[in-house]
């Protein structure tokens, strides 16, 4: 009587092709769960706002560059945050953030505004009527770039952009805001 010959042994490459889809989706879940709690939990103790920015070296900066005097954001409003603060090639840019999804851009540099303000703004749209914030004199432009409106100062020796999307109470509140 002849005896049948063992059966071979599974090779890795079987198992693995025995794999189903459902495998998959069950790993990927076991991965998301943990994610997903800590994203809860972060958002549960309130750290989805990012945090404000110290601009005193950004200031010092500008300060021994000697070329103009910045203008600093000054009292804004419960909620609004300075995100970033940067000063090159005799330009300085606050990133400042708002409430309601405003995020605006501060600019001011000692170029004449014939030089920045296309370099900034854009050399689309058209300049809007006069505003006057706490007696001071700016000139709106809309649509520089699609979607986004600025305030534009330019006085002797140093030019202002407030630019973002953003409402033009919140623009002209952050003009106001500068001292």
């Amino acid at each position: 009587m002849e005896t049948a010959a063992p059966a071979p042994a599974p090779t890795p490459a079987a198992e693995r092709a025995g794999r189903r889809p459902r495998d998959m989706a069950l790993s990927m879940l076991v991965l998301l769960v943990p994610v997903f709690l800590l994203v809860g939990f972060y958002r549960f103790l309130g750290h989805e706002d990012p945090p404000a920015v110290d601009t005193t070296e950004v200031y010092g900066s500008v300060q021994r560059a000697g070329q103009f005097t910045p203008l600093t954001p000054t009292d804004l409003p419960q909620g609004w945050r300075i995100a970033s603060a940067t000063f090159t090639d005799g330009v300085l840019r606050l990133g400042v953030t708002a409430p309601s999804d405003g995020a605006m851009q501060v600019v001011q540099s000692a170029q004449p505004a014939a030089t920045l303000v296309p370099s900034i703004v854009g050399t689309g749209g058209a300049p809007g009527a006069p505003v006057s914030v706490n007696g001071a004199e700016w000139q709106r432009h809309d649509d520089g770039r699609p979607g986004e409106r600025a305030l534009i100062q330019s006085t002797t020796g140093r030019t202002v952009i407030i630019f973002g999307r953003a409402t033009d109470s919140q623009l002209q509140r952050l003009a106001s805001s500068l001292r």
